[in-house]
């Protein structure tokens, strides 16, 4: 399904926002509300925050998931009020992105997410590519057409995105992480483990050679 941060999507969050409000002080009852406003409430779910919300506060894997860090080769300088650095791609925020900030559109450039040893091993990858605050904004920029994967420097393989406006995931064929789990203290003593993605082609941009990704998170095994 496309992203949508359009108008009409914004006015809804903000009735959505101020019957949730209404509900919390009292002035409306969950047992009195109209079948439109049980509607909105079913669409945009009452655990998310905002509507650039990536996940809402329900329990998900990362509610067991272990530290990690985030690092890049290269970023944008910042403009006025907007940032581009590597910790916009992992804030769960559709509304930011990560830019590469070389010359040209980034080819080369990377982003490297370092996983304490004992994380839940990973199975899925979610690439929210480009920039997606708004779609003049993604048509705008350069996105991210084939990521090299590496899993600790090695090789792991070529993702392949598709040209969308749409969150992408990425099965893995297997678990990425330490499988030997059951003595846990002598797991601590293991180094990290890494991931990174390299930039190897992307799709050019209508009017910047500035490369985005938005969001890049995981799903995975471990937890619970």
């Amino acid at each position: 399904m496309d992203f949508d941060f359009g108008i009409q999507v914004q006015k809804d969050w903000q009735q959505r926002d101020l019957l949730l409000e209404a509900i919390a002080s009292n002035k409306k009852s969950w047992n009195n509300l109209t079948d439109q406003e049980v509607a909105l409430l079913e669409k945009y779910d009452e655990t998310y925050s905002t509507m650039w919300d990536v996940e809402g506060a329900g329990c998900s894997w990362y509610c067991g998931a272990g530290d990690y860090t985030v690092s890049a080769s290269s970023f944008l300088k910042s403009e006025n009020a907007n940032t581009y650095s590597v910790n916009n791609i992992s804030d769960f925020s559709y509304q930011t992105a990560w830019v590469e900030g070389v010359k040209g559109y980034g080819i080369g450039e990377s982003v490297t997410f370092s996983f304490v040893p004992n994380h839940p091993r990973l199975t899925t990858i979610k690439i929210a590519n480009g920039y997606i605050k708004s779609k003049t904004t993604w048509k705008n920029n350069s996105r991210v057409k084939k990521l090299k994967l590496y899993i600790n420097d090695t090789v792991y393989g070529v993702i392949n995105l598709n040209d969308l406006y749409a969150l992408q995931s990425i099965r893995l064929d297997k678990p990425i992480g330490y499988s030997q789990r059951k003595d846990q203290e002598k797991l601590k003593t293991l180094p990290n483990w890494k991931i990174r993605f390299e930039i190897l082609e992307v799709y050019k941009g209508d009017k910047y050679d500035d490369t985005a990704l938005s969001q890049i998170f995981f799903d995975g095994i471990d937890v619970h």
